[in-house]
């Protein structure tokens, strides 16, 4: 009885232990949804794209490797909340495997991107961008095996194709940097 006791407790403390109390940054989308401080949409390419075939095939296929794509934006309103959810989302960037593709700005503006996957399979990017003075805006581009020149394809799509694009719902999120 005593093993069977010491057993339980052991695999308890060792349960315990594995637990990762680190937020990742699907759980942080989901932890800000709740709050109204926060500007949230999330998307479906079917939604962006609906009249795909008018696209070029070149287009078609880059639009078709990303599945989904999550905007959060925070307009400064709080500088102290800033600072806390800045540091909190850093803190997630650096932990949850995701490798640094890039870092632009100063020290007023800042933008970051990041992927996770290979090189050429890209499984998700991550664009954080800062300005002190305004706010945050972190975008998710979530897809199968995407690779770099696809996304600079995608957002060249997403800029030129607007008239068959439907971008009227990402509208708003930018006017954090207005």
């Amino acid at each position: 009885m005593k093993f069977f006791k010491l057993s339980i407790l052991t695999l308890a403390f060792f349960g315990l232990m594995s637990c990762n109390n680190e937020q990742s940054l699907q759980e942080y989308y989901i932890d800000s949804k709740e709050n109204n401080d926060f500007k949230v949409i999330e998307a479906s390419t079917s939604l962006i794209a609906p009249a795909i075939e008018k696209l070029s095939a070149d287009q078609q296929k880059v639009v078709k490797s990303v599945k989904k794509i999550n905007l959060l934006a925070y307009s400064l309103k709080d500088t102290a909340f800033f600072n806390t959810e800045t540091a909190k989302l850093k803190t997630i960037l650096q932990n949850d495997d995701y490798d640094e593709l890039m870092k632009v700005g100063n020290s007023e503006q800042r933008m970051r991107i990041f992927i996770k996957g290979d090189e050429d399979a890209i499984d998700e990017v991550v664009v954080f961008a800062q300005d002190e003075n305004k706010g945050f805006v972190l975008a998710r581009v979530l897809g199968e095996d995407m690779n770099v020149a696809d996304m600079v394809r995608f957002a060249e799509t997403m800029d030129t194709s607007s008239a068959t694009l439907n971008t009227g719902s990402f509208e708003g999120i930018m006017d954090v940097f207005k």
